[in-house]
């Protein structure tokens, strides 16, 4: 059996290599394996090529394309890359994640990532037998390991003469965290079994949804809006409830359907009404869920994020390390999360100074955990907040230039609801983008509109 396995140093892929191979030695099997020459450092392109046999056939130095059984990427960049190279073909199967280690100059670009199972699944139908690729963030696993994919392996049946109990004995035998990644073999390895992946797609694990207006609402939207729309609906509504509570979600949802019975009534239902409503969804989501102190303070102190530390570090259950964090707050985002009038008030007196406060917490030792695990129980204050009555009323702006721009063409809309992802960030940054949303949200011109968004979003802004 021949696998080729393409990914980025840093992943584990080596450590990856070495389970299977122990596996397949456990079988009585001997399997041969060979790095290919590339940049093995972090980030850097690596390729692992297995065969496993019995040993009587001789050992090809090199993959052959279009003559593999299986190829196995976490990297989805590299899955890519490998299959328009020629090694995929219709004896394959292929198994990958969505995960995408991003370069810097990526990072910089506002622009969407275009690299996503949506946009190039037909690439992978078309260079393989079957495949299962997993949509990591569908998923609601921020940290999808080796141990998970090893263990969904297992589960696919791509590799039939190794047995569940021998892969179970290799990570044992390897000896890296071994409880760890037993567990996280076993999870991976029960996707299948639970149904959580669909045949040759990918996950969609809908969440549990409150009784009443959402889960009422929720069961129309397929057929309202289709489904594409309603997937980001739904994820939408998870990331909502998690972040504030179920009147917010409500909110959401109202959202969408006022926007829905407007566009109704005054041009109907149209060609691109469902991208529309797509885009609006998505961007109206990522506004409501704006970063302020509470959301830091939370994301700070979440127990992913230290379980994300101590693997990327491989720091074990016995080792004592600390984590500090650097903060580096502007005045206004402190008095921001105040009651609206004494927000406001303090907003008069203190907004022409440009103060910002400097210090360092140790997150994860008692006191600093303490400090901001209390700061993120102040969610209650949120939509009673100053900072709230600012973000709402740019979203009242946002859902106003949509219906604005509906009066000249569905197009301008789009671009309308598009535009909404201007505004991003925080501090200074965010007040800087919102200006910038302020001059967009004055277009309705369609030409206009365009050549200002794809202005805004090239690269070629971050060239000086």
């Amino acid at each position: 059996m021949k696998i080729l396995i393409p990914s980025v140093g840093g992943l584990g892929v080596g450590v990856f290599v070495e389970w299977l191979s122990a596996a397949a030695i456990l079988e009585g099997l001997k399997p041969n394996v060979l790095n290919l020459p590339g940049v093995s450092q972090r980030t850097g392109r690596t390729l692992s090529y297995i065969e496993i046999g019995n040993g009587n056939a001789p050992f090809s130095p090199f993959p052959e394309k279009g003559r593999l059984d299986l190829i196995i990427s976490q990297e989805f960049l590299e899955l890519l890359r490998t299959l328009k190279e020629g090694y995929g073909g219709e004896s394959c199967n292929v198994l990958g994640t969505t995960y995408r280690y991003y370069t810097t100059y990526e990072k910089l670009s506002l622009k969407r990532d275009i690299y996503t199972y949506k946009n190039f699944r037909s690439l992978i139908e078309d260079n393989s037998k079957h495949h299962i690729v997993i949509d990591i963030h569908k998923m609601g696993i921020d940290d999808f390991s080796n141990a998970h994919l090893l263990g969904l392996l297992c589960a696919s049946g791509y590799i039939p003469i190794i047995r569940r109990e021998s892969y179970e004995k290799a990570i044992r035998a390897v000896g890296i965290e071994p409880e760890r990644n037993l567990r996280e073999f076993a999870f991976g390895h029960e996707l299948l079994n639970k149904g959580l992946i669909q045949q040759a797609t990918k996950i969609n694990q809908t969440p549990t949804l409150p009784e009443g207006y959402i889960k009422e609402s929720i069961a129309k939207l397929e057929s309202i809006y289709g489904k594409d729309v309603k997937d980001v609906l739904v994820e939408a509504l998870r990331q909502l409830l998690a972040y504030q509570d179920i009147k917010y979600g409500e909110l959401y949802i109202t959202r969408v359907n006022d926007l829905n019975s407007y566009i109704n009534l005054t041009i109907g239902k149209t060609e691109g009404f469902n991208e529309l409503m797509e885009e609006f969804a998505k961007v109206l989501a990522v506004r409501m869920m704006y970063e302020d102190i509470i959301r830091v303070a939370e994301n700070k102190t979440s127990k992913k994020r230290f379980e994300r530390i101590k693997r990327l570090y491989r720091i074990q259950n016995t080792d004592v390390f600390w984590v500090i964090d650097f903060f580096r707050p502007e005045l206004d985002e402190i008095y921001g999360i105040l009651p609206n009038s004494l927000g406001k008030f303090l907003d008069r007196i203190l907004s022409r100074h440009r103060i910002s406060l400097k210090t360092e917490i140790f997150t994860n030792h008692i006191l600093g955990f303490l400090l901001l695990k209390g700061m993120s129980k102040l969610r209650f204050l949120r939509r009673r907040s100053y900072r709230y009555e600012k973000e709402n009323a740019l979203i009242e702006k946002y859902i106003e230039h949509i219906k604005r721009c509906l009066t000249q063409s569905p197009h301008s809309a789009l671009l309308s609801a598009k535009g909404g992802a201007v505004i991003r960030g925080y501090g200074e940054v965010r007040k800087e983008m919102i200006k910038r949303w302020e001059e967009f949200s004055n277009l309705t011109n369609p030409k206009i509109m365009s050549s200002f968004l794809d202005n805004f979003f090239s690269e070629k802004r971050f060239e000086s």
